[in-house]
């Protein structure tokens, strides 16, 4: 993660009407830079997404998105995370609606889709900081390794291999998906 891009504090509200040409998240009020992922990057974060949100579509389950929605994660100093994906059910958005700004209410589910770029220590905090927020589930998918680990909240994390089928029955009744779909053909 790169230097913080402004000196005084930012609140979620100052941030999302701010326009900058590089990727940034809102860290502890501070904008700060990020590396901007690569092809394989979005290819994964694509293959997740797409088997989200063709299960969430099947009866009109909730949302999934991508493309780092600005999810407000903590207030005062404000942080405003963006998921590589997310998925969030209906009976959490306010009226059942998608917002057109910030996500208001966390995610049921949050995806990290690690870059070789990435540090451990700070993938793991944003973890933390998503489960603290009240994120009900984190998955943080590894093209190197051609793993997921699944985080929940007073669980040992859980690491599926490319050949384990991946279920959720607390957060994605009835999704399954095998790891190894993430990365086919790379």
């Amino acid at each position: 993660m790169a230097a913080p891009v402004a000196e005084k504090l930012v609140t979620a509200e100052q941030y999302a009407e701010m326009t900058i040409d590089a990727p940034v998240e809102l860290v502890r009020g501070e904008v700060v830079e990020m590396t901007r992922p690569g092809m394989r990057h979005g290819v994964v974060c694509g293959r997740v997404y797409y088997r989200i949100e063709a299960w969430a579509a099947i009866g009109g389950r909730g949302f999934a998105a991508t493309n780092d929605t600005g999810v407000i994660t903590g207030r005062d100093p404000d942080t405003v995370r963006g998921p590589d994906v997310l998925y969030v059910s209906k009976q959490r958005l306010p009226g059942g609606e998608i917002p057109s700004g910030l996500l208001q209410v966390v995610p049921d589910l949050a995806v990290e889709v690690l870059s070789p770029t990435d540090v451990w220590k700070e993938v793991i905090e944003k973890v933390s900081e998503y489960l603290a927020a009240g994120v009900r589930e984190v998955w943080v998918v590894d093209p190197e390794l051609r793993n997921v680990q699944i985080f929940r909240p007073d669980t040992a994390p859980r690491t599926l291999k490319e050949s384990n089928e991946i279920d959720s029955p607390d957060v994605l009744l009835e999704f399954k998906c095998v790891v190894s779909d993430f990365f086919t053909g790379l």
